[in-house]
């Protein structure tokens, strides 16, 4: 009985070590806004509050990088982002880019996430609506 009284405070010790820290913020573009018509090359200014931008590499608690995905919607907490053609990656800790994108309307996501390319989840995206115009 007493090794029991001595266990359960060491077992609510573990399951609150082994809890993730969350975060509070949120990621946003200051440009383009939301519903501008644009014309390509389209030029995204990216930023965050409440976690710090670090670059691609050993993911570190309360940091990562962007990543802008095109046509797709916010990845879930725990998705490895791929890299292609529609998700972009700037794990250079980059916050700024120019894309080259065909006349049409499209979704454009914002996606927060760790060294690994991990996604911290929807709460740690933006998206907006642009319509790229032609020339």
């Amino acid at each position: 009985m007493k090794s029991m009284k001595m266990l359960i405070p060491l077992l609510a010790l573990v399951v609150f070590a082994c809890k993730k820290k969350e975060y509070t913020g949120k990621v946003w573009f200051s440009a383009p806004a939301d519903q501008a018509e644009v014309t390509s090359p389209v030029q995204f200014k990216m930023n965050v509050s409440g976690m710090e931008i670090k670059p691609a590499g050993k993911p570190e608690d309360g940091t990562g990088h962007f990543h802008i995905l095109v046509n797709q919607e916010a990845m879930a907490a725990g998705e490895v982002i791929i890299n292609d053609e529609l998700h972009k990656h700037y794990g250079k800790g980059q916050t700024e880019d120019t894309l080259e994108l065909k006349p049409g309307k499209y979704r454009i996501t914002l996606q927060f996430a760790d060294g690994a390319h991990v996604s911290y989840g929807p709460a740690w995206a933006h998206t907006i609506s642009v319509t790229v115009k032609a020339k």
